[in-house]
């Protein structure tokens, strides 16, 4: 049996196109940017285009030429045997998410900081999450009732708690980093300036 060589960012790919529409690839980087974001790191435009001819030449995807205005665009569909493969993928065990938090990293280095520094960073941390949530509430507004975006609805609501959650606790970051309770006092020579 051959080894499934789709990598989740072509079954991604696949997820977006399973919505019964022809895409671009140029169509498929901005939807992936503007929802799986939130979720999962949106692919570069050139990982779209290398992950289309994949499951292209593996019969998950079929495309064609299209006129729009003066020029010819590709366009990209899901086929009946993309479909089974990714219908057999989400059904296998779930990997557990892997995280990479760059700003707990700063933290977990913190000795080598300055306190304004790694609090400028934790501020900064507050003001993304306070973007993204004003994003999800934004993308709840815009799905409305619709039933065919009921499954991005809880999605959009789990990252709405989730950010508020990370909002928490990077608020407690700043009260202990403002108590001077993250190591106790420093010992001389411990902080690197740049």
């Amino acid at each position: 049996m051959r080894q499934d060589r789709t990598s989740p960012t072509g079954y991604a790919l696949l997820g977006l196109l399973s919505f019964e529409r022809e895409l671009s690839g140029y169509e498929l980087r901005q939807w992936a940017g503007n929802s799986l974001h939130f979720f999962y790191a949106a692919p570069a435009m050139s990982q779209v285009y290398a992950e289309l001819e994949r499951l292209e030449a593996a019969g998950l995807t079929g495309s064609r030429e299209v006129p729009q205005g003066v020029r010819q665009v590709r366009v990209h569909r899901i086929t009946a045997k993309g479909r089974r493969a990714l219908g057999a993928w989400l059904r296998r065990p779930v990997d557990p998410p892997q995280l990479k938090h760059h700003l707990l990293l700063r933290v977990f280095l913190g000795h080598l900081l300055e306190p304004e520094d790694l609090r400028r960073a934790v501020e900064e941390h507050l003001r993304w999450c306070e973007a993204e949530l004003a994003s999800l509430r934004a993308l709840l507004d815009d799905l409305g009732d619709d039933p065919v975006w009921a499954h991005a609805r809880l999605v959009a609501q789990w990252g709405v708690e989730h950010h508020s959650a990370e909002r928490s606790s990077a608020r407690r970051l700043v009260r202990a980093l403002d108590d001077g309770s993250p190591g106790g006092p420093r010992s001389a020579g411990t902080t690197v300036r740049a």
